[in-house]
């Protein structure tokens, strides 16, 4: 059976989208390639081997939270969808699929990074050597294990009514490392920049301090690495061996811990729907300057974003990823660039609402067959997005600025005014020209569950709101020359671009349900083609 299951994966693996397989691929070698030369450089001695147990501990960081980065999408190329109901134990069919999950491109690229213990323990002899490839063997083991029994809990944990939260925050964490972990560090090397000064600290690629070497060794991503070093530095044969069977130890149990998981949910029925709200009639939303059918667009907007699982994780996302920044950039000396903050929660609005008319599926039947009922919808949608997102994120912006007294801070609102702006009318256009098909509204009760992958969507309007939020402060001049600008700017996006969201609603939005209903984007595309 799992030689079947390895001619399956092979057989995706050559048939499948290999897009964004080769970019991680290259990416990763790239990576690889950049801690072999920083172990080379260590034996040579421009470098402190230090570095090298550092690079290791990142990539070994990278297994662990990887997975959370992306909660709410299975990273295993053979879906368990397509093995449920077999005629087989699902502890049999776990555990034969669980050696399938050792090919990969994420194994490779760290076999490669790994190799470079093979390097550092080259001076040692034909001896180090051995252990050097037995230890990258043992922490490879570790490493895929740990990852994908985190990737397996986060699963199983959004199946609960606490994965919401969950997920939410374990994204925000990640996306708020990756937009502004880079600050403390540009802090420490620029640490005058907001008064105008580029003097710059050199930093040493010396020897690390002692206890930090011996923190990062003692950690399981650094077993491998003290190994190395006691088999070339002839330590002794316990010194080497415990550490291994310690890697392979803690690999088998995680392993099993995969493989449990695994038949678990193989075991399991598919969850079906039920609603655990009751349908009570609301009381209408009454906004000022809205018809009554844009002010119920909105009030079912607000509702959906509260409730949908999809919806939920998004929106909570959304607003922790820019608090979390302004936490980590508090802690540092470029408090100048807190209210920075606010276009930047106008950007992650704005991505998180590109998929919201995919989100919603089937549901889209209802404003086809209604006369009068597109404009309505997304005006409404817009509407609730400036209320979730658009307004909160120009007075953060303001309030930020209030605090801080940062000279950024007029341009910080103005980009936050032109962002949002960008964002409330970009999204439902991107929504509509570049759907991602998921589980329909109507099955979707918790937020593990596939709800379209976004990405290439999000990819696209986030440059476009950062352009947008950049042009008010490139023109420069006083602060209410920038906000003029901001709104000028503003006001020209709000009034053209919706009336083009709608003439395309009108005409694709029969196709757009055809590929809800198929759950295949390809039933959107085929028609586009033959329009062109």
């Amino acid at each position: 059976m799992t030689r079947t299951l390895f001619a399956l994966k092979l057989r995706l693996f050559r048939n499948g989208p290999h897009n964004e397989r080769a970019f991680s691929l290259v990416t990763g070698l790239v990576l690889a390639a950049l801690v072999i030369a920083g172990a080379s450089s260590a034996i040579h001695g421009v470098i402190g081997e230090g570095w090298i147990a550092v690079a290791l501990t990142v990539w070994g960081g990278m297994w662990l939270f990887g997975p959370l980065a992306q909660p709410r999408h299975d990273p295993s190329v053979i879906s368990r969808e397509w093995l449920r109901g077999y005629p087989l134990r699902s502890w049999r069919l776990a555990r034969a699929l669980s050696w399938t999950e050792l090919l990969g491109v994420g194994p490779l690229i760290t076999l490669a990074c790994l190799s470079s213990l093979v390097v550092l323990a080259a001076p040692g002899g034909m001896a180090a050597v051995a252990a050097a490839v037995a230890a990258v063997v043992a922490q490879l083991y570790l490493l895929i294990w740990t990852g994908k029994t985190v990737a397996a809990l986060a699963a199983w944990l959004l199946q609960t009514r606490a994965g919401m939260t969950l997920a939410a925050v374990q994204t925000a964490i990640m996306l708020a490392l990756s937009f502004a972990g880079w600050v403390p560090l540009a802090a420490w090397l620029l640490p005058r920049l907001g008064e105008g000064s580029t003097a710059l600290i050199a930093p040493r690629a010396g020897q690390l301090p002692g206890p930090v070497i011996d923190v990062l060794t003692a950690w399981p991503t650094g077993w491998g690495y003290g190994a190395v070093l006691a088999a070339r530095d002839g330590a002794g044969t316990g010194a080497v061996l415990l550490p291994l069977a310690a890697l392979l130890t803690l690999g088998a149990l995680f392993q099993l811990c995969w493989i449990a998981l695994t038949a678990r949910s193989l075991s399991r029925p598919p969850r079906r729907a039920s609603s655990r709200r009751p349908s009570v009639p609301g009381h209408g939303l009454s906004l000022p300057f809205a018809t009554p059918q844009v002010a119920a667009v909105v009030s079912r907007e607000l509702a959906t974003w509260r409730r949908d699982p999809a919806r939920g994780v998004e929106l909570r996302s959304a607003w922790l990823t820019p608090l979390l920044m302004a936490l980590i950039i508090a802690f540092t000396d470029w408090s100048w660039a807190l209210p920075l903050v606010g276009p930047a929660a106008a950007a992650f609005g704005a991505m998180v609402a590109t998929n919201t008319y995919a989100l919603d599926g089937t549901a889209l039947w209802q404003l086809l067959t209604t006369p009068g009922a597109l404009k309505a919808d997304l005006h409404g949608r817009m509407a609730a997005w400036a209320l979730l997102f658009g307004l909160p994120s120009i007075a953060l912006a303001a309030v930020l600025w209030a605090v801080t007294g940062s000279p950024l801070g007029g341009a910080a609102v103005g980009g936050a005014i032109a962002a949002a702006a960008a964002g409330c009318a970009a999204a439902p256009l991107l929504a509509l020209v570049m759907p991602a098909v998921g589980t329909d509204a109507r099955d979707r009760i918790y937020p593990g569950q596939p709800a379209g992958d976004p990405t290439g969507g999000q990819m696209a309007i986030f440059p476009v709101a950062l352009l947008a939020a950049i042009l008010p402060g490139v023109i420069g001049g006083p602060w209410w020359v920038t906000a003029l600008v901001a709104v000028l700017l503003a006001a020209a996006v709000l009034g053209v671009t919706p009336a083009i969201t709608v003439r395309l609603l009108r005409q694709r939005g029969t196709h757009l349900l055809d590929a809800m209903a198929s759950r295949d984007a390809a039933a959107l595309r085929s028609p586009a083609r033959a329009e062109g």
